[in-house]
């Protein structure tokens, strides 16, 4: 939790770089229609999908662990909460739509998560979410920011497809689409963007 209290100053509310601006391109074509409807940013950071969300007719709220994130959010005027993606602040069964984008690389057990996203998911409701590719832990990929302090490196949890699968096939939640964004003509996949849906 340090390493965000020390990258929120210098964290913007938007895609800042060829990696999220992709990742956000391909969670954006798998979102379901969300005006009007009750949506969860979970993992939301300062921000970047509650704002995106609300501008689309949402009722959102975020959610952040990270003090420092939630509090450059609320500077924004946006609905967030702190809380736990392993024990999220929101009741059952009361969304409609989850978005999560790239929060898991932060997240240790993701069958756990997925759980929670089918916790407070109505019946049929759709969660979107993003995580690193998982050929980065091959390809030796490190996450790195640069700080008001200087370059830091945080730690990653990667999570394949197979797993990815399995754990939300646990949770009563089915994947219906996958996207693999790349970097220019011919590069390596840089994310995986899923969108799945609450069997019951």
């Amino acid at each position: 939790m340090d390493d965000y209290a020390a990258w929120a100053p210098a964290y913007p509310p938007h895609a800042h770089n060829a990696l999220m601006e992709v990742e956000q391109a391909a969670l954006l074509e798998l979102l379901p229609p969300v005006s009007g409807r009750t949506v969860l940013d979970a993992g939301c950071g300062t921000g970047r999908y509650t704002r995106l969300l609300a501008a689309l007719g949402a009722r959102v709220v975020g959610v952040d662990l990270s003090p420092a994130m939630v509090g450059r959010a609320r500077r924004l005027h946006l609905p967030v909460v702190r809380g736990d993606m392993y024990a999220l602040p929101i009741a059952a069964a009361s969304c409609d739509v989850v978005v999560s984008g790239l929060a898991l690389p932060d997240i240790a057990e993701f069958a756990r998560v997925a759980h929670e996203w089918a916790r407070v998911l109505r019946p049929r409701g759709v969660v979107v979410y993003s995580t690193l590719h998982p050929i980065g832990e091959r390809r030796g990929w490190t996450r790195t920011f640069d700080s008001l302090e200087g370059p830091r490196t945080l730690p990653a949890y990667w999570h394949s497809a197979d797993h990815q699968r399995r754990a939300c096939a646990d949770a009563g939640l089915e994947i219906e689409a996958i996207k693999e964004p790349v970097l220019g003509r011919g590069g390596d996949a840089v994310a995986m963007v899923a969108r799945a849906r609450r069997r019951r």
